[in-house]
């Protein structure tokens, strides 16, 4: 285990571990909004920024996301220098998009009152790249990039784009979005993957094959199949995950589901009421 010190706390840590992970583990809040443990470090946001040193390391500003937990290191999270930086950074998103929630709530606990400037934008997207990552990196879809508007002489992304025939309606994008730009939408029998307050893609739902609910978009269930051997594919069933969670206690236990008033073991040697 490695020994170091975050605020004062000497803490350990395990090989390979950053100090966002080892300071989130000791209940030390550090602010970010680019970050999450599906994905690795980015560092796009900066707002986890710390002061760090150690024996072989100059006093300096570092992003916690990226470095690397070490021997001897010396971690400050929110000292006058990084309590202003991070505010500076605040303040330049609340200028640059609409303020959500989240992104309020930072402003808030960073001593910012006001709404800053007026915004071009009028998406709440803060270009993490979040939706973008995991999309290409976990999904495999590729189905959102940045995209710069054709007056921008410098291709600096100004908003995401989202490809239709790639996306798979998985709605894994809205779920690691920190800030809600994107959303998804279930209809009757339709998906709609909404970016920035429109509907970029609409999908058609598969249904159970127990229940007859829809759960979700059928181009990511055959996405799903496709990857699974053809044999096994055969004895697949299409269930919600109500359903699912059902038939896989029913295989796991022996017996049926909990709504039959008599429920029994497989082999029928034993009942309960």
């Amino acid at each position: 285990m490695l020994q170091l010190t975050i605020d004062g706390k000497r803490v350990e840590a395990q090989e390979g571990m950053t100090v966002l992970e080892v300071a989130g583990s000791e209940g030390i809040i550090i602010p970010t909004l680019c970050y999450h443990k599906a994905l690795g470090p980015y560092g796009v946001c900066r707002l986890c920024i710390v002061e760090a040193e150690s024996p072989s390391l100059r006093r300096t500003v570092v992003a916690s996301c990226a470095l690397k937990a070490r021997e001897g290191l010396v971690i400050e999270t929110a000292t006058p220098r990084i309590i202003s930086m991070r505010r500076t950074l605040v303040d330049l998103l609340l200028s640059g998009t609409v303020p959500s929630s989240p992104l309020k709530e930072l402003a808030r606990t960073s001593g910012i009152l006001r709404e800053g400037f007026r915004p071009e934008r009028t998406d709440q997207c803060i270009l993490c790249g979040l939706c973008v990552r995991v999309c290409r990196d976990s999904i495999g879809a590729g189905a959102l990039r940045f995209a710069a508007g054709e007056e921008n002489r410098y291709r600096v992304a100004e908003g995401i784009r989202l490809e239709e025939e790639r996306c798979v309606g998985c709605g894994t994008c809205a779920a690691v979005c920190p800030v809600g730009a994107i959303q998804v939408k279930d209809c009757a029998e339709e998906r709609d993957i909404v970016v920035y307050g429109e509907t970029a893609n609409r999908l058609k739902l598969e249904s159970c094959s127990c229940c007859g609910a829809h759960y979700a978009a059928q181009k990511f269930v055959d996405r799903v199949l496709s990857r699974i051997d053809e044999e096994l594919r055969a004895g697949i069933r299409k269930l919600c995950s109500e359903c699912a969670r059902r038939y896989y206690a029913e295989a796991l236990t022996g017996f049926f589901p909990v709504e039959i008033k008599k429920v029994q073991r497989t082999s029928g040697t034993e009942q309960r009421p």
